[in-house]
Parts: C-alpha cells; sequence; structure tokens
C-alpha cells in the first residue's frame, strides 16, 4: 500500500476516512483532505446542496499560481484556485492527477459551493433598464437576495389578507371610520384600559391604497427570505409579536394621544432589522435622482430610518407612525441578534455568504 503524506504537515501520513460513503485521505494532524480524481465531485453531488451530479472544475475561478504544497500521489506541485469566480476561497489542486486538497476550514464550503455559486449568481447581477425603469415609475426599490427554498406561503398568506380586509372598508365609503374606531390602536384609549386588542389589529388595517401598496411591496420582497430561514410557523408568531410590539411602542411614545395608528410598518419594519442582521449581502436598489444604485441592507435601511422617520419626525411630519417604525426596526434588531446564532447554525448558506471571502458587487 502506497503511503501518503500531508502536503502541509509533510511528515504526518494521511489516513484513509468514510466521509458521506467516500473513502477520503485525511490528516489527522491539520485536518486536511485529499481527493483523488472523481472523489470530489462524488461527494459534492451526494451532499445536499441541490446539485446531483457536480463538475467541481467548472465552478472553479481563477489560478493563482503554484502553491507551496506537493501532491501526495505524484509530488507535482499543487496549484492554487479559487474555489468559485467572487469567492476568495482557495483550494490546491494537482494539474497532474487532477487531486485536490482542501484544508479542514475550507471543507464545508467546498460541499456547499453549488449553492454559494447560484447565491452569488443571484446577489451579483447588475441593474438594468428594466430595474431602472421599475423603481423609475413605481418608486419601490428592487431586491438583490438569494432564492428562498420553499414557496413563502405565509407570506403570501399575509399580503392576501391584508388586501382583503382593505377591500371589506377601503372600497365601501363611510365603512373605514367604523372600522378605525372598533380595530385601530389609538392611545388614548389604551391609556384608559379600553380596547385592549388594537396593538394586534390595527397592524391589519391600512389608511390607503398607497399605504397598503407600499406595506405589501416590502412584506413580499423581503418575507419570502425571512420565512425560509425562520421556517412558516416561527415567521408568522415572530412578525405578529413584533407588530404588536411596534404598537405597544407607538402607545407609549404617544401616551394618551387620541390620534389613531393603522398599518403594517411596525411590523415590517422588525422584519428590515432581522434582514439588515441576517443578509448583510443583499442589495437594494435606491435612486439618486435618476441614477440607480445597488446599496447594502444596512445603508439603505439606514437611509429609511435617519431621512425618512428620524429627520421626518424632527421637521414635524404628519400623518406617519414613526414611533412604530422606529420601535419596530429596534425590536426587528433585538430578535435578529439574539436569533443569529440559530438562524446561521440552521442556514450553512446564509452563514457563509455572509463571510467576508464573498465579493459582492454593487
Amino acid at each position: 500500500m502506497t503511503v501518503k503524506y500531508c502536503p502541509h504537515c509533510r511528515q504526518e501520513q494521511l489516513d484513509a476516512t468514510h466521509y458521506h460513503e467516500e473513502e477520503l485521505d485525511i490528516c489527522r494532524s491539520c485536518g486536511g483532505i485529499w481527493f483523488e480524481r472523481g472523489e470530489l465531485n462524488s461527494l459534492i453531488s451526494k451532499v445536499d446542496n441541490g446539485e446531483d451530479a457536480s463538475d467541481y472544475a467548472s465552478l472553479l475561478g481563477a489560478s493563482n499560481g503554484p502553491s507551496k504544497l506537493k501532491c501526495p500521489d505524484c509530488s507535482s506541485t499543487l496549484h492554487k484556485y479559487q474555489l468559485l469566480k467572487d469567492y476568495d476561497v482557495e483550494v490546491d489542486i494537482c494539474r497532474s492527477c487532477n487531486g485536490v486538497w482542501v484544508d479542514r476550514e475550507e471543507l464545508e464550503k467546498v460541499e456547499h459551493s453549488p449553492q454559494i455559486r447560484a447565491g452569488l449568481d443571484e446577489l451579483n447581477k447588475k441593474v438594468s433598464v428594466k430595474t431602472w425603469l421599475f423603481q423609475a415609475l413605481l418608486r419601490f426599490p428592487v431586491e438583490y437576495n438569494i432564492k428562498p427554498h420553499r414557496k413563502p406561503v405565509i407570506t403570501w398568506g399575509l399580503v392576501l389578507l391584508n388586501c382583503l380586509i382593505f377591500a371589506i372598508y377601503g372600497l365601501q365609503p363611510g365603512m373605514a371610520a367604523s372600522v378605525f374606531e372598533q380595530f385601530a390602536s389609538r392611545p388614548l384609549d389604551l391609556a384608559e384600559g379600553r380596547e385592549l386588542w388594537t396593538p394586534l389589529t390595527a397592524i391589519f388595517l391600512h389608511g390607503d391604497l398607497l399605504h397598503l401598496a407600499g406595506n405589501m411591496y416590502f412584506l413580499y420582497v423581503i418575507g419570502d427570505n425571512l420565512e425560509d430561514v425562520l421556517g412558516r410557523v416561527r415567521f408568522l408568531i415572530i412578525y405578529l409579536i413584533c407588530g404588536i410590539a411596534s404598537s405597544l411602542i407607538s402607545v407609549a411614545m404617544n401616551w394618551g394621544s387620541p390620534i389613531q395608528s393603522v398599518g403594517a410598518s411596525g411590523a415590517i419594519a422588525a422584519l428590515f432589522g432581522m434582514y439588515l442582521v441576517w443578509f448583510r449581502y443583499a442589495s437594494l436598489t435606491f435612486m439618486f435622482f435618476v441614477y440607480q444604485k445597488k446599496l447594502s441592507a444596512a445603508w439603505y435601511f439606514a437611509i429609511w430610518l435617519v431621512l425618512d422617520n428620524l429627520f421626518a419626525m424632527f421637521v414635524g411630519g404628519r400623518g406617519v407612525d414613526y414611533w412604530a417604525h422606529i420601535g419596530g426596526f429596534a425590536v426587528g434588531l433585538g430578535v435578529g441578534v439574539l436569533l443569529k446564532s440559530y438562524i446561521y447554525r440552521t442556514n450553512p448558506v446564509v452563514r457563509l455568504l455572509a463571510e467576508e471571502s464573498v465579493r459582492i458587487k454593487r
């Protein structure tokens, strides 16, 4: 039996091991793994990453020249390659026998490379005439993020429910005032211990069609990714809790006010906070006059928070429940930080795309 030595440790022998039903050679000292011809393709195909017949060579990025490592099989100099384009992770490849050396910390990234590549393809799409026209005409941003793995039925259901509720009262003159009187959140009523259900019911009411359209667009755009990583039931529970919390914050900051408040904006602002924490690599477009630019989620929501809420509230803007927005966003950030380790543990591709090795083009 031929003895193979670790390219890194040099003096350590490689031991045969089984991983995902594949027999591989591993260094017990540094944890690196040597893949002989065809073994890496077989491993990637067996991992639950969306590809059943993988060809890792077709995914490779640029060559970064020869490395200092030698092939365990034929002693040829290994060459460094980017695992993927726009992804600063390297693997070492033998051009003579087509073997691949993967360091321990790179193994998970190699396993999920088809999903990472698909994610990068979505994230690094360029703005176009189509996206410019969409935002110029409708004034809504275009999102660039990974595609969810499951259908966002809860998000769709919430959008549909809000639209149906609005259709019931919004299309009948005079009915809105009666509905708001019973179900809108009013600090004065809550201060007096009346209509305690309104912090929940208010998040399903909207003042007019534009109010509804804006909220439902953002719920639709970012809700799918959040529902995907949280799971349907957990997403719904968190959405409702955050909506109630944003309503209560608004009540507390406007204690005793007779002004009614309606809208899903507070709950959606909470989604903004979670989205910012978990999807730092996502982009949303912003229009600088006529120039459309992709911005990171952090920059986009910072502009929204400062200009559309803090500054508008400072100059005395009316007709908007700024404290529901600000409070909901703060609650969402808190939930995002609290659940970040869980989200990254159960969604490894989301975590891997959030690392510094990913190059996002904006």
